[in-house]
């Protein structure tokens, strides 16, 4: 299971990286969008687990951009979030594609975002 993180906080991003490979998941970590844009479309991951605001593209325009790739379609795709209200965030990614779609909000208790990247694990 490869897992495609994008935060641009570095410390919740390293430490959301070593609990889920603490827990036998292999994770790439980047910072900013266009490097895990680049990854993504170079590896294919499992799973992208990935904030909804990024300097430069949101989460959601990622994927957008991202789904018009058929190797993508299935990807499943859990957006981290601090925007707790998810109603606009839910809107926003049907809209743009996501089938397998979930929004965590920050902060997140581990066991929530373990459960659901088990929930897609597959």
């Amino acid at each position: 299971m490869r897992i495609l993180l994008i935060d641009d906080d570095q410390d919740l991003c390293q430490l959301t990286k070593k609990v889920l490979e603490m827990n036998g998941y292999t994770v790439d970590a980047f910072f900013e969008a266009a490097s895990g844009v680049k990854y993504a479309r170079q590896n294919r991951p499992n799973l992208i687990l990935m904030d909804i605001i990024l300097p430069g593209l949101t989460g959601p325009e990622i994927i957008a951009s991202l789904k018009t790739d058929q190797q993508f379609i299935n990807i499943p795709v859990v957006f981290l979030s601090a925007l707790v209200s998810g109603d606009d965030v839910e809107s926003e990614g049907i809209m743009v594609g996501g089938l397998k779609y979930q929004t965590i909000g920050k902060p997140y208790e581990i066991d929530k975002l373990l459960a659901i990247v088990k929930k897609y694990a597959k």
